[in-house]
């Protein structure tokens, strides 16, 4: 595992696993520890030294929201990576759909960062119409492929080095994607079957179990573009409740033994990448690999301003300007998964600590 005598990563990483709603990810130890232990350092070193142009996916739609808008989670530490990227002088691309770009466009006016760096990921609508209670193969849509071809093969998708994921749902698991998972035992082809049925397969749910492919765009499909192309570029995935892109990464049974809150089975993402962060609340863990990547460059000077003000200013502007509501509450409110501004804010105060001054 790559570290710096600089960073005390073992204290970052218990900061970041504080799970202040229970989901159960963030503080669950198994035989083997703690999920994806050591993934913040080695991708940290890895942004550090190989990142020069980076594409960020963000925003995850409440559909139990009036109107459905995209959550307050996610959104900040994305604006927060890519604003940091840049002021390193890597190139930076921010995506969302429909419902999470309104949050970046007001993001990047209030930071100053250009509009032109965000691309809007392509909302498939399935044909008998919106009803996000009804799961919707979307792999296969021309438009998406269309989409994932002309991003990777003009301006900065030509020469990514880096695709990373923060807060942003992803399918569910597949008998294929179980089988191909690598685990020291048969894969558990049984219990998946009897916990997931094929209706709920390949489906993006929120944390009660709900299909919500209508109101999500299949940002999936360009990870998996992605990380087959040659050279191939590395992918990081941050979330907190085992049903974001990155969480394939994790064998389904060890994820629906994590999870603690919905249906388990059926949550538990099948997208995998290089590095997957676990956090109590996911942008505790965009803070930390913004902020880590800037000490490892030596240029802990460009984020030295950006403190607690400026971070709650950014949220403040997310829900009053850009209608982004509470993950669990559904409401526009200033909190974070249910989590008290100031207390989601005191974390990221002691993340910067760490991350600044060691």
């Amino acid at each position: 595992m790559p570290t710096d005598p600089a960073i005390p990563w073992a204290t970052l990483e218990s900061l970041l696993r504080r799970d202040p709603t229970r989901r159960g990810l963030a503080s669950y130890s198994g035989p083997d520890g703690a999920l994806c232990e050591g993934h913040l350092a080695a991708a940290a070193r890895d942004l550090a030294d190989n990142g020069t142009a980076v594409a960020v996916v963000t925003g995850f739609c409440i559909v139990d929201a009036t109107p459905p808008a995209a959550e307050t989670d996610g959104p900040p530490s994305a604006l927060f990576l890519a604003r940091t990227l840049r002021s390193l002088g890597i190139e930076t691309l921010l995506i969302g759909d429909r419902y999470g770009l309104p949050l970046l466009e007001v993001g990047c006016d209030r930071w100053g960062l250009p509009r032109e760096m965000l691309r809007e990921f392509p909302l498939v609508r399935p044909a008998g119409g919106a009803d996000a209670d009804v799961p919707q193969a979307t792999a296969g849509d021309a438009s998406v492929d269309a989409w994932v071809r002309e991003f990777l093969h003009s301006g900065v998708g030509t020469k990514l080095s880096h695709l990373i994921a923060i807060e942003r749902v992803g399918p569910s698991h597949t008998l294929a994607s179980l089988a191909a998972q690598k685990r020291t035992r048969p894969a558990p082809t049984a219990d998946f079957c009897r916990e997931v049925p094929e209706a709920h397969r390949d489906v993006c749910h929120n944390m009660r179990g709900a299909p919500i492919d209508a109101c999500t765009a299949p940002v999936h499909r360009l990870f998996e573009a992605a990380t087959a192309r040659q050279p191939r570029v590395t992918t990081i995935g941050i979330g907190d409740g085992g049903n974001e892109i990155g969480m394939g990464t994790i064998p389904w049974e060890t994820l629906r033994a994590a999870i603690t809150l919905g249906p388990t089975g059926r949550l538990a993402c099948r997208i995998p990448t290089d590095y997957t962060l676990v956090a109590g609340i996911s942008d505790w863990a965009g803070y930390a690999l913004a902020l880590a990547t800037a000490r490892l460059r030596g240029r802990c000077d460009e984020a030295a301003g950006w403190d607690v003000p400026v971070v709650r200013a950014l949220i403040e502007s997310l829900v009053h300007d850009a209608g982004a509501v509470d993950g669990v509450t559904a409401r526009k409110e200033l909190s974070v998964d249910g989590l008290p501004l100031e207390t989601y804010l005191q974390v990221f105060a002691g993340i910067r600590d760490l991350c600044l001054r060691g």
